[in-house]
């Protein structure tokens, strides 16, 4: 009888990547797939022990109004964030998420944010996109090794 294997992957790496040096502020290893906004309060938080920086630029997996005031109101940083579609009108709700035109998101130079596309681009190519590690614990912090070996090696 063949033995089974289980595959087991970390669902979600998120992390802040600092767009002039591809260098990450703050990483939250989570089970998934789960959505971004699972992970935004803890990495928001890690990103702000490391930086300040002017402009935080994310995908529409981060669009929500609680998101914003964290980092404006919060940790003062302007949020740049492609909002989602919610409502079949597309209206937004929420003094920030009304805000996110695609006037605004041009002006703001939104195209910035696929720096962290290609750092996790980067990141597979080098480290590679699988996990060896047996363990959730194990692959966790595989997960993370692979993360700072990559930053270190750029």
């Amino acid at each position: 009888m063949p033995a089974r294997r289980r595959a087991a992957q970390v669902g979600e790496v998120s992390t802040v990547v600092l767009c002039g040096s591809l260098l990450p502020l703050g990483l939250v290893l989570d089970w998934g797939p789960t959505n971004d906004k699972c992970q935004a309060q803890a990495l928001l938080a890690k990103a702000r022990q490391a930086a300040v920086p002017d402009t935080l630029y994310a995908d529409a997996g981060y669009d929500a109004e609680w998101v914003h005031v964290q980092c404006r109101e919060e940790w003062g940083v302007e949020s740049v964030i492609k909002p989602a579609k919610h409502r079949a009108d597309g209206r937004r709700n929420g003094l920030w998420r009304s805000g996110m035109t695609k006037p605004y998101l041009k002006r703001m130079q939104y195209g910035k944010r696929w720096a962290v596309e290609s750092f996790f681009s980067g990141l597979k190519r080098t480290m590679g996109s699988t996990l060896t590690s047996r363990t959730p614990k194990q692959l966790l912090a595989e997960a993370a090794f692979k993360v700072l070996a990559y930053t270190l090696r750029r």
